[in-house]
């Protein structure tokens, strides 16, 4: 064995991984497509995120054991049984004893924690609703729970390695403490060298000061008046000078005629490095210099122990980049609360507005200064006692304990605060989430950290700079996650129903197609908005299950309108970020072919400001489209906010005007010329323009003035389900 103790810190870790693996437990096929859509092309620090996913908690519980350096799990609470996922928490953390892998619980109910507490009792490490979860968010909490994991499994990897080098040394292992450690390791050699004579002294030094400098932290024997005293007061032989002062530059345990000087660094944790000298009246047999060098292991695995211990106790409650208290802690803080605390405490949640952007064009650095200068900002805005943590990497939270009410008015240099940073004037833009603990007594620390978290996410939404947790905005997100219940279980149980609105020639009333429109009516016999629940759709990942199956119904519809000598096509609405997917051609080819429909009798209408988000992408999903002779409509125009010169660069049939012109164009001047502008566009681009949302002879009057020869609305008909369309065309 070399008996130098350095420490070489690949020791403790292990080789760089280049594939991060991420796991879905999900039942739903739909929504855990649409999870993998939204992460398939996240990398973490270059390396490749690798994503596995299983149906059910008996498959993963497999996938688990065999893959022991799966990162972050992301899984469904309710699957083959109502507590399935719950279940597989604990096979995960009690039976096969992986306790590093990060645990993303998914449910409905945002902000609720699920009966009896099952948090508390479960190693759960974030709890999240699908509604609530964008591409955005999902993304920072893969990012986010890898980096944790990498940090947790290096720790672990450690400890595991110091647990093997201390097993013969069970009593050096319980020292938690530097000094109560160097005190341990001087009895432990006088035990094993039988030392009655001499003594034994321990100091630190570090390679910027002089090595009669270093500090003796512990000493026995003849050495033991000079603790706390210089080296050079209790080492004055020249002999052990010198081999003190070789092993400190050699870095490696000296031995010599009557001394031993064992040197041990721990330069990665506190920068120093630590020299032992034992005096013995006598010379160390060939045994005793092996049994002291094996021990010697054992002591400076012990240092790196000791130290490592300290140091996790501070990961599980300070951020290590920002040196600033985590969620963890300040959970544990709201949790110790005293009532007559509760009574005037509130808890604020402060996102920091594109951070991100500015992490990459101003870099990491400077963010994480930034972030300092706000913590230290809002410190001395909130002048009361008040704890602070970061809950996220651009998401800071706080509770503060005064009897103020706090409002968007004064709370304005808090929403734009001016921070420095590096010499100069930072300006900021925060969206904030306020609870007060005092409305809601029976919440647990975790429930109100987390309804914080949900009524952020709901500010965000709605673009509002201010929003505070309150009983109607907890029913609205109660009544949002029961809607969403029912929306699932009518699309998986393909209950959605199909209403068609007919297109007209306005010169003479000629029908000219349909627009097929999802509609729902709920259990309690009320129809849904669109608007609403395929927003819903959206959010949950069901917006393509939805999308296939209006799709097939229209197709259906085509077939029965063309039994009675009805040949005109039907457009159906798709959501821009569906038709960039590339799995989206392949499907809605195959419904065609299954249902025996002509390309030309379908058409797909995508609103305008989906077709300037997705610009980058969708324009080569067009051009195929085109290429088998599916027609493309953008619906809502006007109503994109964006410059018009895309229009020369897309494959699109038509353009559809955005009824909110038609009802104004007889009041307002500017929406006439709007209105005309755009008609006299679309023709001049070779485009055939529809107008919605006609009711009046006055306005189809008006549009065929200004040159539009195409319609629909109430004027002609109202959206029909099929059967009363067969009779409507046949009347």
């Amino acid at each position: 064995m070399d008996s130098t103790s350095h420490f070489d810190s690949s020791m403790l870790m292990s080789a760089p991984k280049e594939v991060c693996k991420v796991l879905s437990v999900e039942d739903d096929a739909d929504y855990q497509m649409a999870l993998m859509n939204s992460l398939s092309a996240l990398q973490y620090d270059g390396k490749k995120v690798e994503f596995l996913k299983v149906s059910s908690a008996s498959e993963a519980a497999i996938v688990i054991a065999e893959n022991p350096d799966i990162a972050v799990i992301f899984l469904d609470v309710v699957m083959e049984t109502d507590h399935a996922g719950l279940g597989l928490v604990g096979t995960i953390r009690e039976v096969i004893g992986n306790d590093l892998v990060r645990i993303v619980l998914l449910t409905g109910q945002p902000g609720m924690m699920p009966t009896d507490n099952l948090v508390g009792q479960y190693d759960i490490d974030d709890y999240w609703c699908k509604s609530d979860l964008t591409q955005a968010h999902l993304q920072t909490i893969v990012l986010s729970n890898i980096r944790t994991w990498e940090h947790l499994l290096a720790m672990q990897e450690a400890r595991h390695s110091m647990q093997l080098l201390l097993f013969s040394s069970q009593r050096l292992s319980s020292k938690k403490d530097i000094l109560e450690y160097t005190h341990s390791i001087l009895e432990e050699v006088s035990h094993l060298l039988k030392i009655e004579q001499g003594g034994i002294v321990c100091f630190f030094n570090s390679e910027q000061e002089k090595l009669e400098d270093a500090l003796i932290v512990a000493a026995s024997g003849e050495y033991a008046p000079y603790v706390h005293q210089f080296a050079s007061m209790a080492i004055k032989d020249e002999i052990l000078t010198e081999a003190a002062r070789q092993t400190s530059l050699s870095k490696k345990h000296t031995f010599v005629e009557g001394f031993s000087v064992l040197y041990f660094s721990n330069k990665e944790l506190d920068g120093r490095d630590y020299i032992v000298v034992v005096k013995l009246n006598r010379n160390l047999s060939c045994n005793e210099v092996n049994l002291l060098q094996v021990f010697c292991e054992n002591i400076s695995a012990g240092f790196r122990n000791v130290a490592l211990n300290n140091k996790l106790s501070e990961l599980a409650y300070i951020e290590p980049t920002s040196g600033i208290h985590n969620k963890n802690w300040l959970v544990r803080e709201i949790r110790h609360m005293f009532s007559w605390e509760r009574e005037k405490a509130k808890l604020l949640m402060l996102h920091v507005e594109d951070l991100a952007y500015t992490e990459s064009v101003l870099g990491t650095k400077y963010c994480d200064q930034l972030t300092l200068s706000l913590y230290e900002y809002l410190c001395d805005f909130f002048d009361n006692a008040v704890d602070v943590a970061l809950f996220e990497r651009d998401t800071i939270v706080m509770v503060i304990y005064d009897n103020k009410e706090y409002h968007e008015a004064n709370l304005e240099q808090v929403i734009h605060p001016n921070v420095m940073v590096e010499d100069a004037i930072h300006s900021l833009d925060l969206t904030i989430s306020l609870v007060n603990f005092a409305d809601f007594p029976n919440y647990e620390a975790e429930q109100l950290v987390s309804v914080g978290k949900s009524t952020l996410e709901r500010a965000k939404y709605e673009g509002v700079s201010f929003l505070a947790f309150s009983e109607a905005l907890a029913s609205a997100m109660f009544s949002r996650y029961e809607l969403l219940k029912e929306l699932r279980d009518v699309i998986l149980q393909d209950e959605m129903q199909v209403y068609f609105q007919p297109k007209v020639s306005l010169i003479d009333h000629k029908l000219i197609g349909f627009e097929a429109l999802a509609r729902w009516k709920n259990r309690s016999g009320n129809f849904v908005s669109p608007e609403q629940f395929i927003a819903l759709a959206e959010s949950s990942g069901l917006v393509d299950k939805l999308d296939q199956q209006i799709l097939r119904k229209t197709c259906k519809a085509i077939n029965e309108l063309k039994a009675i000598g009805v040949n005109v096509p039907i457009s159906v609405n798709v959501a821009g970020n569906e038709i960039a997917r590339p799995s989206y051609f392949e499907q809605f080819t195959t419904i065609l072919r299954e249902e025996n429909i002509d390309n030309n009798l379908i058409e797909l209408e995508i609103t305008e400001s989906q077709f300037i988000e997705e610009k980058t992408t969708i324009n080569r999903h067009l051009d195929t489209l085109k290429e088998i002779g599916v027609r493309v409509n953008i619906d809502d125009f006007g109503t994109g906010y964006s410059s018009l010169t895309y229009l020369s660069t897309l494959s699109v049939s038509t353009i559809k005007i955005d009824q909110s012109f038609v009802w104004r164009m007889q009041d307002s001047a500017k929406d006439w010329k709007i209105l005309k502008m755009i008609i006299e566009l679309g023709r001049s681009l070779g485009l055939d323009v529809i107008a919605e949302g006609i009711e009046t002879e006055q306005q189809k009057a008006h549009l065929l003035t200004l040159g539009c020869e195409q319609g629909q609305g109430y004027l002609f008909a109202k959206p029909m389900p099929l059967a009363d369309v067969m009779a409507w065309v046949k009347s």
